[in-house]
């Protein structure tokens, strides 16, 4: 089993919602800063919420997919999220 212990950008591509203590909800889109990826459970945050949620609901960011498939403002502003998010993981460091 190959577990994963670093910072790396996802992206969800479904909504996950749970009333479970520990686990962390997000909607369809947003950037999560994934620490570990081990299994199917994977722990991460979106800000300052943390915790863990299947790890099939979302996909390695890449840039240029964002970009491909959202509107230019919408681009633009998830452009600033990602920065925001990693000075924010660096910040931590």
């Amino acid at each position: 089993m190959n577990v994963c212990l670093c910072t790396e950008l996802y992206i969800a591509v479904y909504t996950y919602t749970s009333d479970e203590p520990g686990d962390l909800t997000f909607s369809e889109g947003d950037v999560i800063s994934v620490v570990r990826a081990d299994g199917d459970w994977w722990t991460g945050s979106i800000g300052q919420r943390s915790g863990i949620f299947p790890g099939n609901f979302v996909k390695k960011h890449e840039e240029r997919q964002v970009a491909a498939a959202a509107p230019a403002e919408e681009v633009e502003l998830s452009s600033v999220s990602v920065v925001l998010m990693i000075i924010l993981t660096v910040a931590k460091l």
